[in-house]
């Protein structure tokens, strides 16, 4: 991005520009030094590559009036290809520990052929996966994603929005990401439970990351203020991501169970694990719930008026 440092301290009355262009070098840098991490194989450098091509995806985005959609487009679906290519290594991941704390559980009861079917199941899937880690951090593709990003800005594609300054136009956009979560959150608490309502939850889930990761991208301007809402929306963000990952050890759960009965063997184990997971996937759903209120409050939003 042909930027030697990340530029002078930012305003309100800074050019909006300024404030993209500073988000954007600074999650450039952050992007290759996890590529260096994950090709030395260093944990969780796989997941955290994943979280910023979120945030990079996420900030061409919520600025996206600000900046020349024929140049940002493209960007924008190969920083999706990036991180869903590398998203069935973290999920694996994920789903094995906590399936695997789940059943080492001191009260779990007898839980041995569960364990041995845990391991079996996901020795196999992160293999696989990390096959597709190395595949696409080997690709010609990823390469040029890399590449691209590092030129984004050389061809200047800004809109005459641009240079207004950030308190002009940041905040109505940060607005626009906060009016879209709140529509999710009205359409999951119109959607019975089952299959359709964990998704909804999740899209409120996805929602609430694009809208944190706008108010941290205002952070340099908006300071406490803006850290705040990152720090209450961080909350509902945490609470929806548990609920998630149980909603996908029920699944392995119940995948389980099918093939153990196949076997002929009990499933009382899987049912009594799944149960427990239904039970902490209510715990969270209920402490979004609160997050949320809280997450909602005017005051914390007054910084957006």
């Amino acid at each position: 991005m042909a930027q030697s440092d990340v530029g002078p301290a930012l305003d309100r009355t800074s050019a909006a520009r300024v404030l993209v262009l500073r988000r954007m070098v600074v999650l450039h840098r952050e992007l290759l030094r996890r590529d260096g991490e994950m090709r030395r194989g260093v944990p969780d450098a796989v997941h955290q590559t994943r979280v910023t091509c979120r945030r990079m995806r996420a900030a061409l985005a919520t600025f996206g009036s600000l900046l020349d959609h024929s140049v940002t487009a493209p960007v924008r679906a190969e920083l999706r290809w990036t991180a869903r290519s590398l998203g069935e290594a973290r999920d694996a991941e994920v789903a094995h520990l906590r399936l695997t704390r789940l059943v080492d559980e001191p009260d779990a009861g007898d839980v041995m052929a569960v364990r041995a079917r845990l391991d079996r199941l996901f020795r196999a899937r992160i293999e696989s996966a990390d096959a597709a880690v190395a595949e696409t951090i080997s690709s010609a593709r990823y390469d040029d994603l890399l590449v691209r990003l590092g030129h984004l800005f050389d061809g200047e594609p800004w809109t005459p929005a641009a240079r207004a300054e950030v308190g002009e136009v940041a905040p109505p956009l940060v607005r626009l990401d906060r009016s879209r979560m709140q529509r999710r959150v009205d359409r999951a608490d119109s959607t019975p439970p089952g299959l359709e309502h964990d998704d909804a939850l999740h899209a409120v889930r996805r929602a609430a990351k694009r809208l944190r990761y706008a108010c941290e991208a205002l952070e340099p301007a908006y300071g406490e203020a803006a850290a705040g809402a990152v720090e209450s929306i961080t909350r509902v963000t945490r609470l929806l991501g548990e609920r998630q990952d149980t909603v996908i050890s029920r699944r392995v759960l119940r995948g389980l169970a099918v093939a153990a009965a196949s076997d002929g063997e009990s499933v009382a184990a899987y049912e009594r694990l799944e149960a427990r997971e239904r039970a902490r996937a209510d715990e969270c759903e209920a402490a979004y719930e609160q997050a949320w209120r809280d997450a909602s409050a005017a005051q914390l939003w007054a910084w957006l008026s």
